[in-house]
């Protein structure tokens, strides 16, 4: 039997620590489903090597709330580094039409920080960082921005405001018609140190991975996505739900549909370049029918729900099977921004 979920909530916080200390796989933890209510939903990587002697068994309920374990084995991921020429190049012909250009701008595009892979020596070694363009937003000045991650757009804290330019579909060669916006503000990822996990009460936990670029005067935008996708606008935002269905539109795998799994869910350690990084009310999403809601390049795609068009989180990292979001709400109230 599930509990209602105001007491999966008031538990939340206990059962991380005690599910971390408990399991070294342990990667996420949120709400989801019971039954008619609601459990603990608790994602572990297999693959993960257990240290010598093993594990002690990991509790099946924390003051009656059930928790249901699911194995992956793979690590949680934030993004993808392509070469832009040659094979795995967009260069090379694809079936995911976001990856080519596009001429008016329209959310689910691939965009890179040019700037970003100049100055860390990307772009020499013959690659490029790619992400997703989620959607458009009305800064609080009024102009007009992209929404996406701050490690796609702002290179994990990395970017310079004000002058980086974002790149669409972004390549090895700075190209001025394909400067379509330019890094404008983002909120810093903060990292933990190695081997510290909620259990140890030391994580510096974050809630978003996000970031804006103001378009330029010239770049024709529409609120929407390619014509061929037949799928509503992101437009307005809701709370998530367990069992919303969703879907996005990412330049990697395109327009994909799944069911959100669990909500409120801590999550990490994921590697980011700087270090072992933790998020918490984080969103949790499984493809539908076993297929893959997201992978590497999705990154900054908005998810939104499959009936209304309406924006419920941001897109930042995955494991193959599950995908992670930022809830909207602390992304556009933090931002100072609303969906346009």
């Amino acid at each position: 039997m599930g509990v209602v979920l105001q007491e999966a909530e008031e538990t939340l916080d206990e059962a991380v620590k005690v599910l971390y200390q408990s399991d070294p796989r342990v990667r996420s933890v949120g709400i989801g489903r019971h039954d008619d209510s609601y459990g603990f939903h608790v994602i572990r990587n297999a693959a993960q090597v257990l240290p010598l002697g093993g594990v002690s068994p990991s509790p099946l309920a924390i003051h009656n709330v059930p928790i249901t374990f699911r194995d992956r084995h793979a690590d949680v991921e934030p993004h993808v580094k392509l070469p832009f020429t040659g094979p795995g190049s967009p260069s090379v012909a694809s079936l995911v039409p976001e990856q080519r250009r596009h001429n008016p701008l329209v959310c689910g595009l691939q965009i890179e920080n040019f700037d970003d892979d100049s100055r860390t020596n990307t772009i020499a070694g013959g690659h490029f960082v790619v992400g997703t363009l989620g959607c458009f937003v009305i800064l609080s000045n009024g102009n007009t921005a992209l929404l996406s991650n701050n490690h796609i757009v702002a290179g994990e804290n990395r970017g310079v405001r004000g002058t980086d330019h974002i790149m669409h579909p972004g390549s090895g060669t700075f190209l001025a018609a394909d400067h379509v916006a330019t890094l404008t503000n983002y909120i810093d990822i903060v990292f933990s140190a190695p081997g510290v996990t909620p259990a140890t009460g030391t994580v510096n936990f974050n809630e978003i991975d996000a970031g804006v670029a103001t378009l330029q005067p010239n770049v024709i935008h529409h609120q929407q996505y390619l014509a061929s996708r037949h799928v509503p606008a992101p437009s307005r935002t809701a709370p998530p739900a367990v069992h919303d269905h969703v879907f996005k539109v990412g330049r990697t795998t395109g327009l994909t549909y799944g069911i959100i799994t669990s909500i409120a869910a801590v999550v990490g350690p994921i590697s980011y370049t700087f270090g072992p990084t933790w998020f918490r009310r984080s969103i949790t999403i499984e493809g539908v029918n076993g297929t893959m809601f997201s992978d590497h390049g999705d990154s900054g795609s908005v998810v939104v729900k499959e009936s209304t068009g309406e924006v419920i989180g941001l897109l930042y990292a995955g494991n193959g099977i599950d995908t992670f979001a930022c809830p909207i709400d602390a992304v556009l109230t933090v931002l100072q921004c609303r969906v346009a």
